[in-house]
């Protein structure tokens, strides 16, 4: 009886024995094949050189769309350009023909040696002249642009104006401007400028109705208000 409890006993001592190795077993194989395994792409990101992470390769139409807004308002940029260095040699290649402008609130077409001679007006009665872009917005093959401008008050350049001799100082107005873009080309311009403000700083003076009755005169033909290319810009 007492060598057969002891048989029992070394029995179940070894299978115990054969239990844990097994485990151990499958514990290594487990160990082992997981350290085999690659890592899976998709959750693990790649590593560039200098421990930098980068993200997997995407499409880009942001910067696409980026470059061809760039593309669509660097003549509208030139335009700009123009008035601010007076350098007028691009005048000939900047517009596709015809070409027309639309200024209080009537649209013409618009003749490149007319603009010129505005633009040269306007510099010489503000040698500093300068446009600032402010915002630019592209849709299609429209570009809308604000500006704001300044420049020292030097000749008059509207009738009925102070002379800047007696009035000297900065200019400072807001303008907006919106292009049609075809071919690469300024096809047509919307032109808005405050020059209700830039009279005021030049010197203009507001009359009353009852003023202007008892005026004997008759304002001449320079001083009313009229479309581009008649009004000096």
């Amino acid at each position: 009886m007492r060598f057969l409890k002891m048989g029992t006993a070394v029995f179940a001592l070894l299978m115990l024995t054969h239990s844990l190795a097994l485990t151990q077993d499958v514990a290594q194989q487990s160990s082992s094949s997981t350290q085999d395994k690659p890592p899976d792409t998709a959750t693990v990101p790649a590593l560039q050189e200098g421990g930098t992470t980068s993200s997997p390769a995407k499409n880009q139409p942001a910067e696409n769309q980026s470059a061809k807004n760039e593309s669509m308002d660097a003549m509208p940029r030139k335009y700009v350009e123009m008035w601010n260095t007076g350098n007028l040699q691009p005048i000939a290649m900047m517009f596709t023909h015809p070409v027309f402008i639309t200024f209080h609130g009537q649209k013409k077409f618009l003749d490149t040696g007319t603009l010129a001679k505005v633009i040269s007006s306007w510099r010489k009665s503000m040698p500093d002249l300068n446009f600032t872009i402010e915002d630019t917005i592209v849709q299609g093959d429209r570009v809308a642009m604000r500006l704001t401008f300044t420049g020292t008050y030097k000749e008059r350049l509207f009738s009925e104006t102070a002379a800047p001799e007696s009035t000297p100082g900065k200019i400072h107005a807001l303008e907006m401007l919106m292009f049609l873009i075809r071919d690469g080309k300024i096809a047509e311009i919307w032109d808005d400028y405050d020059e209700l403000v830039m009279r005021y700083q030049m010197g203009g003076v507001w009359r009353s109705n009852k003023e202007l009755g008892a005026c004997p005169c008759k304002p001449s033909a320079q001083s009313r208000l009229t479309p581009f290319p008649s009004l000096q810009r």
